[in-house]
């Protein structure tokens, strides 16, 4: 695998920001500790129309930078895709990186998702979540989830292309996202980093997993707020995937097609459809005839599971998240602006 500077590639990281003033100075001293080379790298920061002076900070945080930078001002928050299609514009990188204010890469992320692009056949590439202070029911629960993520993002990396990118660390060429920023659909919905692994098939690349590309991210305190987070990623997961069901049981995607995305379209909507099914008819049996064990030891053996197992408990959460968010869906929840879980964010 070659290093970045064995070959001429320039990078740009869109960060979109509203109200970040408690964490946009570490995002600075993340970006300046990198090992990626200064000159190479141009940072494009989109504000929603702050008002706790983040863009002061901006401002003056960027005659210092180490690296270029670039703010690009809203009058007012119009949602994330549309930050990242105004930060686009003002891109000159051959390799488009999305991320957020409040995460830190570890030193060499940068460079380890951009030496895959040495290859090809490489359209796009994504790195780990690293939880930060694990401790708590949530954090952990986080960390069995994302355990899981890992070993089906490792297993599509291998069989052709990955479904989802983490929109945290995320790398493309810049090809791929010219073409996302000019569907209309994706202004009202899904999200847009998230979309990435889809338009990288259609335009003929492989989207991957890189493991040693890390970055940190502190995890919601409650499963309240965890709970929250999640709903919101399966409900932009959900509308990614439809806007893009043309590719579901399409040879012409060969084994991302015909394989991954059917997959998804399982584990998204129909598996927590039937798991609510199973529930409510296991409880119904045991209700409508209480002298039947069967269906009584069966729910203590589960609920016992589920008790020793954090990462049955993180497989149920999800289960739960994606049926909040199928029937949020139907009613119009907000994906493109929302609430943010303030746990989440550690200042400065």
């Amino acid at each position: 695998m070659r290093a970045p500077n064995e070959f001429p590639l320039r990078v740009s990281l869109i960060i979109p920001t509203y109200n970040e003033a408690r964490v946009i100075h570490g995002r600075f001293d993340n970006l300046e500790n990198g090992n990626f080379p200064k000159d190479r790298l141009e940072v494009v920061f989109v504000d929603g129309g702050s008002t706790d002076g983040t863009p002061n900070i901006l401002k003056h945080l960027a005659q210092h930078a180490g690296f270029d930078t670039r703010i690009v001002s809203q009058t007012c928050r119009t949602g994330f895709n549309n930050a990242i299609v105004e930060g686009f514009a003002a891109t000159n990188g051959d390799i488009i990186c999305v991320t957020g204010a409040e995460t830190e890469y570890d030193a060499d992320a940068l460079n380890r998702l951009l030496a895959h692009f040495a290859n090809p056949e490489i359209g796009a590439v994504t790195g780990r979540e690293r939880v930060r202070s694990p401790q708590g029911l949530s954090p952990r629960l986080e960390v069995a989830y994302r355990d899981l993520y890992d070993i089906v993002r490792e297993a599509e990396s291998r069989i052709d292309s990955l479904f989802d990118i983490k929109g945290e660390i995320s790398a493309s060429r810049r090809s791929i996202m010219a073409h996302l920023v000019e569907k209309p659909e994706l202004s009202r919905k899904g999200c847009i980093d998230c979309c990435i692994s889809f338009q990288a098939k259609i335009d003929g690349y492989k989207a991957i997993y890189e493991p040693a590309a890390t970055y940190w991210e502190t995890p919601p305190k409650s499963i309240l707020d965890s709970l929250k987070q999640q709903t919101r990623r399966a409900a932009t997961l959900i509308q990614n995937m439809l806007m893009f069901k043309g590719m579901i049981l399409n040879r012409k995607y060969g084994y991302f097609g015909m394989l991954i995305m059917p997959a998804h379209f399982l584990m998204l909507i129909i598996l927590p459809l039937l798991l609510l099914i199973g529930i409510v008819g296991i409880a119904a049996l045991i209700v409508l005839n209480p002298f039947d064990c069967l269906p009584l030891l069966i729910s203590l053996a589960a609920l016992f599971a589920i008790a020793i197992s954090h990462h049955l408990q993180a497989f149920l959460k999800t289960q739960l998240a994606l049926l909040v968010a199928a029937m949020g869906l139907i009613v119009g929840i907000e994906t493109q602006t929302f609430e943010r879980i303030e746990s989440t964010r550690r200042g400065t």
